[in-house]
């Protein structure tokens, strides 16, 4: 059974009114937003929240890290990780062999 709320005319009023107009806060967090994808754009996606605060910072922007972090989730960015150096499977390989002795150490146990 569903319960069905009431809600004062006012406030249903004043509602719809800030979904058409909205407030000074809501305009500046817009801003950041365009700045956030810019800088998010220029380094193609690999920059997270803590770079993007970084950047702004640099450039004058007074704004938190976690203030970042949300704009970006709701404007869906996700940073792209880079690919982890994996060495060639094929040099460990006994194709390669044993690399000559060019110093001419001794390597054996005493």
């Amino acid at each position: 059974m569903c319960r069905q709320l009431d809600v004062a005319r006012s406030g249903f009023y004043a509602w719809r009114q800030r979904q058409e107009v909205p407030g000074p806060l809501a305009a500046e967090n817009a801003v950041i937003t365009a700045e956030i994808q810019a800088v998010f754009q220029e380094h193609r996606g690999f920059y997270g929240s803590p770079r993007i605060h970084q950047e702004l910072r640099a450039a004058g922007r007074q704004v938190g890290r976690h203030c970042v972090a949300r704009l970006m989730q709701c404007a869906q960015l996700k940073a792209r990780t880079r690919r982890a150096f994996r060495a060639c499977s094929r040099a460990s390989s006994g194709a390669a062999g044993v690399v000559e002795n060019l110093l001419h150490q001794d390597f054996q146990p005493r």
